[in-house]
């Protein structure tokens, strides 16, 4: 499996680097996490947009479903150009406005996200897990066919369920806005100590930081998190490569 960060900063761009965006690839299959503000553009530089059949949001804020329209008109002419005879799949809550937009789509189809259900899409697995958020949010869990595993967190709070739902990742994104001593549990947010101690307690392989806020030394926020024991861990970076 292959992971290419698209984007990974807070609330919007920085400069001509999206908010949040994962686009994941093997055996010819590619699915992207999240479609924050700029994803549809950047993610051109390293596929075509008509190549995303399956795009999957963790929820409908801006930064991390901005772009969705932009993906669902690339479709739509896809599809009136005869590029491409398959429907655009988005993967997403029931609750949001936006979904009575796609499943009114005439290229586009609705698949509901819950946390009892799953989805094979190629060689992957995607499973979800509720987390503590003012909307209805997911964490995302990504396997492919031969035991690889990539997890969002996507916006929340420290939960033990998170870290049984994170456990034994390859690779683990965790969102994390705030710098320590911040407080975001009334927002759904983590700051970098409970990161780290997420990353810790899951014993995930390499964790990255994204999410990241656009102010302050990031630097400081790495340091908090790796006051936990970890195995590696990184701030994520605009088109970073991750072999799975």
């Amino acid at each position: 499996m292959k992971v290419i960060i698209i984007g990974m900063w807070n609330s919007f761009p920085k400069g001509m680097e999206p908010t949040s965006g994962y686009l994941i690839q093997k055996d010819g299959t590619s699915i992207l996490l999240d479609a924050g503000s700029g994803v549809a553009a950047s993610i051109q530089k390293y596929t075509s947009i008509h190549d995303i059949d399956h795009i999957f949001l963790s929820h409908y804020h801006h930064d991390h479903a901005g772009d969705i329209e932009a993906f669902m008109l690339a479709r739509k002419m896809a599809r009136q150009l005869r590029r491409t005879e398959r429907n655009l799949k988005i993967y997403g809550p029931e609750s949001g406005t936006i979904v009575k937009t796609i499943r009114r789509a005439k290229y586009s189809t609705f698949m509901p996200v819950r946390a009892t259900k799953n989805y094979t899409v190629g060689p992957f697995q995607v499973e979800f897990h509720r987390n503590e958020h003012p909307v209805e949010t997911y964490a995302i869990r990504v396997t492919d066919n031969e035991g690889g595993v990539f997890v969002h967190t996507s916006d929340s709070s420290y939960r033990g369920s998170l870290v049984r739902f994170a456990f034994g990742a390859d690779v683990l994104v965790i969102d994390c806005k705030l710098y320590e001593g911040f407080d975001g549990r009334a927002e759904g947010h983590m700051n970098a100590e409970y990161a780290g101690r997420l990353a810790s307690k899951s014993d995930a392989q390499m964790t990255i930081l994204a999410n990241l806020p656009h102010h302050g030394e990031l630097e400081v926020l790495l340091d908090s998190a790796k006051q936990h024991p970890v195995n590696v861990i990184k701030l994520a970076e605009a088109g970073m490569k991750i072999e799975i």
